[in-house]
């Protein structure tokens, strides 16, 4: 038997060209099937350990092994195999857990034998005791989410429950649409449903056994979808018609308690605040250029339904005579001055980033925009400082593009927006603040060797 095994060996080695670099301290291999006891057809978990003569991991072993079951020839192995074989890597540290990756269908005592390529001496045995699963046997099973009678906006949902541990698991919605899963070492099991139906739907989780037969079912939950459109009923803009860059107020009539209403003008997206029972405000600056501007409105409810509705209103801004004899039109203009933001930063520390710019002394406050990855700008919020604190969300530094408009007042009362400045992006922190030290340093110590010789 020892002579055919090193026969199938070196067949293997010269057919495939396998080839392994063996620890000298390599003793044998500790194999461990698990559970120890189970069905036929039941998944279970193999580990192979490569150990010393004192069964002491020996965490350098990159070998290659063959792994096969002398009892069970048709048994079911880890589908990462190639021929039968896998390669131990570094970060295995001489250890390999394949999960659910082993199925025996004979009953009795079954064995997974483990040998290395280059030395058959070095090998090892798992075993574990298989009987036969019983299509009669009664197995539990529970749906723990989604509640039952849970109503949502989305068309989807995620089905999570329990019962034996790794079993085929078959999800039925609505008596007719099936959705396979399996249930992992602890008896979960998990699954996203999709395309449910608007109103009452019903799902049951079911349990198999290895013949595909059907050994329990869950108690019947009823989900209802309210994926309804939300009521617009109104939006008005007052004035109607606006100067080039002039304020004005949006009101938006819809449902109370909305997540969010907001508003896009030329690509600039500005959140309402609901200021009464389903009344939603803002004040808006109008684009630069004459012309008509439709105004699309973004509902969200607590459903997660989000509605756009495309041409809810319009605004008119008209083009300023340059050339009108009209003094308070001259007047007008010349109080106009040009506010450009300059010196855009982004200082990035542990808890916060703080947006910061130069202060422009004609501007009464700022509105800070924040660039989206569609290109359109969201209105973040109006400040009166030139700074601008975000919270860091998250385990990972995020970068963002942030521009500014400053605002300023003629000495008419009229409110108007500058230029927006580039969206900047830029990165900084303790790394970066020390090298700058360093470099000005550095610099410093240049110039004065400069002076020096001069």
């Amino acid at each position: 038997m020892r002579l055919g095994k090193k026969l199938l060996l070196a067949f293997i080695i010269n057919v495939f060209g396998l080839t392994s670099v063996l620890a000298a301290s390599v003793d044998h291999f500790n194999i461990t099937l698990s559970p120890s006891s189970a069905k036929t057809g039941e998944a279970l978990d193999l580990t192979i350990e490569a150990v010393d003569k004192n069964s002491v991991t020996v965490n350098d072993y990159n070998g290659v092994v063959l792994i096969f079951s002398e009892s069970d020839p048709e048994a079911e192995l880890p589908i990462v195999l190639e021929e039968n074989t896998y390669t131990f890597k570094a970060a295995d540290q001489g250890k390999i857990v394949f999960e659910n990756a082993v199925k025996f269908f004979k009953e009795g005592k079954q064995n997974i034998h483990v040998y290395d390529f280059n030395d058959d001496n070095i090998f090892g045995i798992g075993e574990a005791t298989i009987t036969k699963d019983q299509s009669s046997e009664k197995l539990n099973i529970e749906i723990l989410s989604p509640e039952n009678g849970l109503t949502v906006g989305n068309n989807k949902i995620k089905v999570s429950g329990v019962t034996e541990k790794n079993h085929q698991v078959k999800i039925v919605v609505n008596n007719k649409n099936e959705i396979d899963s399996i249930s992992n070492n602890e008896g979960v099991f998990e699954k996203e449903i999709t395309n449910l139906l608007n109103g009452e739907n019903t799902i049951i989780a079911k349990v198999l056994n290895s013949n595909g037969g059907i050994v329990g079912e869950s108690k019947e939950i009823k989900i209802k979808i309210e994926n309804t459109k939300i009521n617009l009923i109104s939006v008005k803009v007052n004035p109607e018609e606006v100067d080039s860059e002039g304020q004005f107020d949006i009101e938006v009539t819809t449902e109370p308690n909305l997540v969010e209403v907001s508003s896009v003008l030329n690509d600039v997206i500005s959140k309402l605040t609901e200021t009464s029972p389903g009344k939603y405000t803002a004040k808006l600056f109008a684009p630069k250029e004459e012309g008509v501007y439709k105004i699309d409105i973004i509902l969200k409810n607590e459903l997660g339904i989000e509605q756009k509705e495309l041409g809810a209103a319009s605004i008119k801004v008209k083009k300023v005579n340059l050339d009108s004899a009209e003094p308070v039109t001259e007047e007008v203009k010349d109080n106009k001055k040009s506010l450009k933001i300059t010196g855009l930063k982004l200082v990035e520390l542990k808890t916060k980033s703080i947006l910061t710019w130069d202060k422009l002394e004609e501007a009464k406050s700022y509105n800070i925009y924040k660039k989206l990855e569609n290109g359109n700008l969201e209105f973040v919020v109006n400040v009166t400082e030139p700074k601008f604190e975000v919270e860091i969300v998250g385990e990972e530094i995020k970068y963002e593009y942030f521009a500014v408009k400053a605002l300023a007042e003629t000495e008419e009362g009229e409110v108007y927006e500058g230029d927006l400045s580039e969206a900047t992006k830029i990165q900084t922190g303790p790394e970066l603040l020390i090298l700058l030290i360093i470099s000005i340093f550095a610099t410093g110590l240049y110039l004065i060797t400069k002076q020096k010789k001069a």
